[in-house]
């Protein structure tokens, strides 16, 4: 008997959708870029009518619409679009009873011709349409992308060209939600910008690509290097190499400002009108960062035990870019395009290959010249045809002289700002054939030789007229120039002496109303040494101090609040807020750098709840506590976890009663914590198979009473007690074992307990605990020690310090900041002060210093929930809130030891 034939219900519900699916395509008119999101896919799907009547043959569909939403969205759009109508006719006896699902699109021909047998029309069209609905999800920690030409890269919006870099265009893509993977295997849920380089030859996408994976493989780091995040080899002939979004272009739009992209006081809104002094020193502190990043690569990279020398061989103001930082007045400059870059090991006389996870190369340090921008090459490079000039070999005293041409405009820039670079580019060019900053020079003969090279007489002129200068850091700018830019490469100082010479600028500027950021000595730090003041990047360059931004007080105007959480992570100056009313949870986003909340959506609640408890870690976050009920003796204890996008889990493998308190990781784990045991589980959690482990107390006699995961997610700490001890107890993630990798108990035999919570170092190679008593012990981690947990563990009496503070938090692993009141009644004050942690090499516990007072907090806030610090580009940023209130504010950069 033959299937029933399809009436206009079933034509009117594909219509529908294929109009649906039209109207959520991106970049719907480029028809090799065409794709559509799996989100996008799931809201347009999620309503349970259109499935019964595309599948209209189906009696027992009810049975399958879960399946069919979670692992046939993708071929059923594919089916309809192309209007396979015996196949949707016959869907479950092809697809439910078979072996194919969206996990294995795109699909080759052969496969695409066992449903679709002798209808190659179709075949064809399916084997194209499907492409738009299986776009790649980008992992930024995944060094090389090899995507199939029938994926489609999720780039929602067409490229803006932002530039041309060595052998490649560079573009502005913007990567859609959810296909952006976080190093913490997380995702965004609103669209992610970055920086690519689309190159045209595949050789020259190699080469950049095995430089900049040396880079990043470096033991060491330098925090003015733009390093990538990953690299794509897209099918057919298409190379990109992804880096962070440089916000306010590069070096050379900022010296003609903006050179027709934007207005400087638009981008730079804090550098002072006029010819105002006080910009030489952010302007010098971000030159000798570049100095410093020179160093770096000349001689600081650490790969597999070898000393890797780099030199870039392409320095010019396209090549550093700025990126956003809250504590200069002129972004934070960084080195990029690497392109024509060569590296060797430091050995001297060694020629084994160098190798990064299976790249290798022969690189020489001294190489002939490369093409480039003729204004920063020096005269080592020169190639001049039908002469018997020929050029030298150039290497990293290449990089020196054009550091001191860009050191030259910085400071034309300074005196005069765009019209001072473009005078300085007109005295060079004005009698010349080119635009260098040397020039060549003759025999006085009938028939003139080259003899040599000199520094070209105006620039000689210019520097020499400026040196005169009424301010003295001027007159030091101008000798350093003069020391940098010497004729004969032999002669050029290294890399460290142009380090101390440019620090000696920067120390010459005499401007009190910014606060003094010394230079270190040293480039480059040694490795594994915990971030002084810097949570993304340990072993970095101090940066420049500016001025501190400004504060903002932001009310939230929310009612029926029972319960709010700040995210401890941001993304993209982003902090995701979580804030519990009544029947729902308002998701909220606060924009660190405009200091600003918008709001995201809300999320409804299973039932109104009365007390209750709410987390947040990046996209995750969990509400657990009490729901109330219509009638006396109804209600009782809820819990639900879930994702921002994707909403709450309807049915969870747990009893929520049992559930006292739950943390949450940004990678989507969370660890419920019960009275005798800790259930961990990954998003999404639909049955007892996702209960990934279930930890127990290694003591028998305690009670679990908090679980915490570091920042990251790295490591879980647990709090548990009983009437004799109390005990902190640290798991590793990655590679979870039954017992604790860490543990410490302490004695109660003289003391009754406090409740005591747990504040993660940011690395979570440490906490801080602190009770209701103002008691804070700091916590080292350090190996477990053998048989911890086969024997009553022994009991030490628990250190202390005490801190009169009202709420507090941690700053990366070395800083703790506490809000502290001083005065009565009217002349009462509050202060935000920053403690340091001070650990004892192989000692378990740290001392807290004295605190020092960095900021004024409004009165309002003696009453403030909590705080959270958030560190992004080198600037640390506070936030407080409290019923009605946040409060917002960069804070001053640390004095500590680098």
């Amino acid at each position: 008997m033959s299937a029933p034939q399809p009436g206009s219900e079933f034509f009117t519900a594909c219509q529908n959708i294929k109009d649906n699916l039209e109207k959520h395509t991106k970049r719907r008119c480029e028809p090799a870029s065409r794709f559509i999101s799996h989100q996008d896919l799931l809201e347009i799907w999620q309503t349970e009518d259109r499935i019964h009547k595309v599948l209209y043959t189906d009696r027992r569909i009810d049975d399958d619409l879960q399946n069919i939403q979670d692992n046939f969205i993708a071929i059923l759009s594919t089916l309809v679009s192309i209007e396979a109508t015996h196949c949707l006719a016959n869907f479950r006896s092809l697809f439910l009873a078979g072996n194919i699902t969206d996990k294995d699109l795109p699909l080759e021909r052969e496969q695409i011709e066992t449903f679709l047998p002798d209808q190659s029309e179709l075949v064809d069209q399916f084997e194209i349409i499907q492409c738009e609905f299986c776009p790649t999800v980008i992992s930024c920690t995944t060094p090389l992308h090899c995507v199939s030409s029938k994926r489609r890269l999720p780039f929602e919006i067409k490229p803006e060209k932002l530039g041309i870099g060595g052998f490649g265009e560079v573009e502005l893509v913007t990567i859609t939600p959810r296909y952006w993977e976080t190093a913490s295997k997380s995702y965004y849920n609103f669209a992610y910008k970055v920086a690519c380089k689309k190159f045209d030859r595949k050789e020259a996408f190699l080469r950049e690509h095995k430089n900049l994976t040396i880079l990043k493989e470096s033991l060491t780091t330098q925090s003015h290097i733009l390093q990538h995040y990953t690299a794509v080899d897209h099918d057919p002939h298409n190379y990109y190499i992804l880096f962070p979004y440089a916000e306010h272009g590069d070096l050379h739009h900022f010296l003609y400002g903006g050179a027709g992209s934007y207005e400087i006081h638009n981008q730079f809104p804090g550098i002072p009108e006029g010819s105002d002094t006080a910009i030489f020193k952010p302007l010098l502190y971000q030159c000798w960062a570049l100095a410093c990043a020179i160093q770096w690569l000349h001689d600081y990279i650490q790969v597999d035990g070898e000393h890797i020398m780099c030199a870039h061989l392409d320095l010019k103001p396209d090549n550093i870019l700025i990126r956003n930082d809250a504590s200069s007045v002129v972004g934070k400059w960084m080195i990029s395009d690497f392109g024509i870059s060569v590296l060797e090991p430091q050995k001297l006389g060694s020629s084994r290959p160098l190798s990064v996870r299976g790249c290798y190369q022969e690189p020489t340090i001294e190489v002939n010249p490369h093409r480039g921008r003729g204004t920063y090459r020096p005269p080592e490079a020169i190639i001049r045809r039908g002469s018997t000039v020929t050029a030298d070999k150039i290497g990293r005293r290449s990089d020196i002289w054009a550091y001191g041409c860009i050191f030259t405009e910085v400071l034309a820039w300074a005196i005069g700002r765009r019209e001072g670079v473009e005078h300085l580019a007109k005295e060079r060019q004005t009698g010349a054939t080119n635009d260098c900053y040397w020039d060549e020079q003759f025999a006085q003969s009938l028939s003139p030789q080259t003899t040599g090279f000199k520094v070209r007489d105006s620039v000689v002129r210019w520097l020499e007229h400026n040196q005169n200068s009424t301010e003295r850091v001027v007159g030091e700018w101008v000798k350093t120039i003069k020391d940098i830019l010497i004729i004969d490469k032999e002669h050029r100082p290294k890399a460290q002496q142009l380090v101390e010479y440019v620090r000696g600028v920067y120390k010459s500027c005499d401007l009190p109303q910014i606060r003094d950021s010394q230079p270190p000595e040293s480039p480059a730090e040694p490795p594994f040494r915990q971030p002084s003041y810097r949570m993304p990047d340990p072993r970095e360059f101090p940066r420049e101090s500016g001025l501190q931004g400004p504060s903002k007080l932001l009310p939230h105007g929310k009612k029926h609040v029972i319960d709010t959480y700040m995210s401890r992570t941001s993304c993209q100056g982003k902090v995701p807020i979580a804030v519990v009313c009544n029947d729902k949870v308002e998701i909220l986003n606060l924009d660190l750098t405009q200091k600003e909340i918008e709001e995201v959506g809300f999320l409804s609640l299973f039932g109104k709840l009365g007390n209750a408890e709410v987390a947040i870690e990046g996209q995750y976050l969990a509400v657990w506590g009490f729901c109330k009920g219509s009638r006396k003796g109804e209600g009782g204890r809820v819990l639900h976890i879930g994702e921002v996008n994707s909403g709450f889990e309807t049915s969870l493998p747990i009893v929520p009663e049992l559930v006292v308190s739950v943390a949450v990781s940004p990678r989507g784990l969370f660890a419920l914590v019960q009275d005798k045991d800790i259930i961990l589980l990954s998003w999404p959690s639909q049955s007892s198979s996702d209960v990934r482990r279930t930890l127990a107390l290694p003591v028998a006699d305690q009670s679990f009473t908090q679980a915490i995961f570091n920042a990251s997610g790295d490591f879980l700490f647990v709090w548990a007690r009983s009437s004799k001890q109390e005990s902190l107890y640290v798991w590793k993630v990655e590679g979870m074992a039954d017992e604790p990798d860490f543990a410490v108990h302490y004695s109660l035999q003289h003391r009754f307990h406090w409740n005591t919570s747990v504040m993660p170092y940011s690395s979570g190679k440490g906490c801080v605990l602190a009770d209701d008593q103002n008691r804070y012990t700091a916590v080292t981690l350090n190996q477990q020690r053998s048989g911890t947990h086969s024997v009553e563990p022994a009991r030490i009496e628990r250190p202390f310090d005490t801190l009169n503070v009202i709420v507090s938090c941690m700053i990366g692993d070395e800083y703790l900041l506490g809000l502290v009141k001083s005065g009565h009644l009217i002349t009462t004050r509050l202060y935000l002060h920053r403690f340091e942690i001070t650990r004892r090499e192989n000692q378990t516990h740290a001392s807290i210093t004295r605190g020092r007072e960095v900021l004024e907090v409004p009165k309002d806030f003696k009453q403030a929930s909590n705080v959270r610090a958030y560190e992004q580009l080198g600037v640390a940023t506070v936030v407080l809130w409290n019923e009605t209130s946040f409060f917002i504010s960069d804070l001053p950069p640390s004095n500590g030891h680098h």
